[in-house]
């Protein structure tokens, strides 16, 4: 588990486990193949398998997110939660400030950029019948504000990090291998050396298909932005330019590790994040006293609703809203929390697990939930005051959404260009941190702090290379809906994965002493120190 590649001296393959590397990319790529040749026939068939797995199935996601919640709380508000990565001596390589920024802009914020004003418009626009309330009406603005901290808040910050927990607790306590299989020891200990460890380390590759869709819809809204900014009336496609940019950027970044230029580009983006926060807090014309009344309704009728929102399954209506929104994001959650599970868990070594719940959960839904208010509610109520913007978003799409919205703000014309910056920083940020850690579970041997292995750069690069081609791939030869199509239906193996990691770490928690080296090994130096204490109290008595 421990000691430095030397990539003078040995080829890359052989630093590679071929066993996890070859089936997981072959089956990637081949789904990826199938999906971008036959983009109609596929959609079709995964269109098939979406209804019938939300006609039997649909309880399974449910499941998975009670679970999945129900550990991190038990996590925050029990004593395992004092439990440190790595054991009680272990002590983080990265600040505080720095792991915060991380796991804030290095994963999910791609969807605040993008969804931050399309999403809550379009609830807004076309609530579901089982509200009650009327279209674009102002009874509609807290249910929508609710579903958008569901949606984007709790539970999917959870269910995206569940599997970096996993991992990292079997990784740095249980002394296993980086591996998604690993974490499934404390459930069927050495089978996840079998067949059974590598159909979930094939499921963990695969999710890396995830990326093509997040980053296309990066492109789409970075397109609409330069021709807006630039006050083009048609907008060219400057797509394959954005493509190549971001790529040879994240190829940067991810190459430097997160000690370095990762670290620090994480930092400006969360400080400009800031800046737009506060800007639109003081600027809007709503007001702050409004909007931040209305976060704090939204919030409460949130907590007093959580229950009966995450275990809704619509059953009596059957309405296909809850399945292409709910279950949609949920899905959307699960498979990229197995993508990142080694971004999260390579920069958790020395944190607890209630640091790792709160810095990586909860802080960042704090930043989540006061996002939707100021830009997402702002919107609403412009449009209650006759705001053309989702004239717009019908005419042009919804990457135009946040710029339209940054128009009707005092200093448009400059929060767009700086808005623009600092999506582009996000998208890079995200891509980076997938680019840096992914390549961590085909090492063979990793460092005892995840975030000091030497990774082949080649392997970085690399991944970083398909994430470009991959989105290129999509936008333009075809199977972009088809693969989006394909997170959803790909849930249900990811569900039952996390499913089963969610179980596997309660096991471990409650039998330390039998899954637990650090554990054992604190326990041992315990005894140790005991025995000291009673030879030097024999001595004492001996002497006269």
């Amino acid at each position: 588990m421990n000691g430095k590649q030397n990539e003078s001296k040995a080829g890359i393959m052989s630093l590679i486990d071929k066993k996890v590397f070859w089936p997981g990319v072959i089956a990637l790529l081949l789904v990826i193949a199938v999906g971008a040749i036959f983009p109609t026939q596929f959609e079709s068939f995964l269109t098939n398998a979406l209804a019938w797995i939300m006609d039997h199935f649909k309880w399974l996601y449910i499941v998975c997110t009670l679970l999945v919640v129900a550990l991190c709380a038990f996590l925050v508000f029990s004593k395992y939660g004092d439990i440190r990565f790595g054991g009680k001596n272990a002590r983080p390589s990265i600040s505080n400030a720095t792991w915060f920024t991380l796991t804030l802009t290095g994963t999910i914020a791609v969807g605040i950029c993008f969804y931050g004003v399309s999403g809550p418009v379009n609830m807004f626009m076309n609530p579901p019948e089982f509200l009650g309330v009327e279209a674009g009406s102002a009874e509609a603005i807290i249910p929508t504000l609710e579903y958008c901290f569901l949606h984007y808040g709790i539970p999917p910050y959870f269910l995206i990090v569940l599997a970096a927990l996993a991992v990292g607790l079997v990784y740095y306590n249980g002394k296993r291998s980086l591996k998604g299989s690993s974490a499934l020891y404390p459930l069927i200990g050495n089978k996840t050396e079998g067949l059974a460890g590598h159909i979930v380390n094939i499921i963990m590759v695969m999710s890396l298909v995830v990326c093509g869709t997040n980053m296309g819809l990066a492109v789409i809204q970075l397109n609409s932005g330069i021709g807006t900014v630039a006050g083009m009336s048609e907008t060219p496609s400057f797509e394959p330019l954005i493509i190549i940019f971001y790529t040879v950027l994240t190829v940067i970044f991810a190459t430097s590790g997160v000690h370095k230029l990762m670290g620090k580009l994480s930092n400006i983006n969360a400080a400009c994040y800031a800046f737009i926060l506060i800007f639109v807090l003081l600027v809007s014309p709503v007001g702050a006293n409004r909007l931040l009344g209305t976060l704090f309704t939204a919030l409460g009728e949130f907590v007093m609703d959580f229950i009966p929102m995450i275990t809704f399954a619509d059953p009596i209506t059957g309405s296909a809203w809850q399945n292409s929104q709910t279950m949609y994001y949920y899905s959307w959650n699960i498979v990229p929390g197995l993508m990142s599970a080694f971004f999260y868990a390579s920069i958790a070594y020395g944190r607890t697990l209630r640091q790792f719940v709160l810095v990586n959960c909860i802080m960042p839904c704090g930043v989540v939930f006061l996002w939707y208010v100021l830009f997402g509610g702002t919107a609403m109520f412009g449009i209650l005051d006759g705001s053309d913007l989702w004239a717009q978003m019908q005419q042009f799409g919804d990457g135009i959404a946040t710029f339209a919205f940054l128009d009707t703000l005092p200093l448009g014309t400059f929060m767009k260009w700086f808005f623009l910056i600092v999506a582009v920083m996000t998208f890079i940020t995200f891509s980076d941190s997938i680019a840096y850690s992914f390549p961590m579970m085909f090492m063979k041997r990793t460092e005892i702090d995840a975030s000091k292995t030497n990774t082949p750069k080649i392997l970085n690069a690399a991944v970083a290379l398909f994430m470009g081609a991959l989105t290129f791939i999509l936008l333009y030869v075809g199977g972009y809906d088809a693969l989006n199509a394909m997170i959803t239906v790909f849930a249900l193996p990811a569900v039952i994965v996390t499913i089963l990691m969610t179980i596997a770490a309660f096991r471990m928690l409650l039998n330390r002493k039998k899954y637990d080296a650090t554990y054992m090994e604190e326990q041992q130096e315990l005894e140790k120190l005991e025995e000291e204490i009673e030879a030097l109290s024999a001595e004492k008595k001996q002497a006269p």
